[in-house]
């Protein structure tokens, strides 16, 4: 499956006006609401968004691939799981990345605040300064001030785009799946609407990238 520059660039600027959009107008309203029903979504929110944990895939993607390179030799499968195991790691890095350089405090660990960014708070301190704040903000407490973007989603998204790449024909079949998984994380109040459309982001051109650089042994080998 083929993306042109156009599509993605466009796709990009989307999904920042979406970030943008949600942060500023939808983001405290959604996660106030999801705070004070934590008892009835909670649960649900959680047993989803144990499936968009990263372990699952990284796991299928070692055991398909020791499988296909070393039991049943398939360089069509050894290479479609590599490129799932490339596409987790480099996703999962990515994210973690943009998390500590944002630094957003989760909606359960600021009572709902929109403006959870470290990164835009403290502006009368000097840049090192606010660089220190924010390390050791994040070090004393890496799960509450690492909400954006989200990591599940990053995951979802990612294998969303591998499964695309690999099996278009079932396309609304795999977007159903991601958008029910990455529902969780809004339902259990673990991010913002914004960290959820980031996490579809970072995800989506993570797997582009790993395509465009594996593309033709992919390819070669279907």
């Amino acid at each position: 499956m083929i993306f042109s520059k156009k599509q993605v660039i466009l796709y990009i600027l989307s999904l920042v006006t979406l970030i943008v959009t949600s942060y500023f107008f939808i983001d405290e309203t959604i996660a106030k609401y999801f705070l004070a029903n934590m008892k009835t979504y909670k649960a649900l929110g959680d047993f989803i968004s144990i499936f968009g944990e990263s372990h699952w895939y990284f796991a299928t993607a070692i055991i398909g691939f020791i499988i296909f390179k070393f039991v049943k030799k398939n360089k069509l499968f050894e290479e479609r799981f590599l490129f799932l195991l490339y596409i987790n790691l480099f996703s999962g890095v990515m994210s973690l990345v943009i998390k500590n350089i944002f630094g957003r405090i989760r909606p359960w660990g600021n009572d709902g605040d929109a403006s959870g960014f470290l990164l835009f708070k403290n502006f009368d301190m000097s840049f090192f300064e606010k660089m220190k704040y924010q390390f050791i903000t994040i070090l004393d407490a890496p799960t509450t001030c690492t909400s954006f973007p989200s990591g599940h989603t990053t995951t979802v998204f990612a294998v969303f785009t591998y499964l695309v790449i690999l099996f278009p024909k079932y396309f609304y079949l795999w977007l159903s799946m991601a958008i029910v998984l990455v529902f969780g994380r809004i339902l259990d109040n673990g991010h913002f609407l914004s960290d959820i459309f980031a996490g579809v982001l970072v995800g989506t051109l993570s797997t582009l990238f790993i395509y465009s650089k594996m593309r033709e042994k992919i390819e070669k080998n279907s």
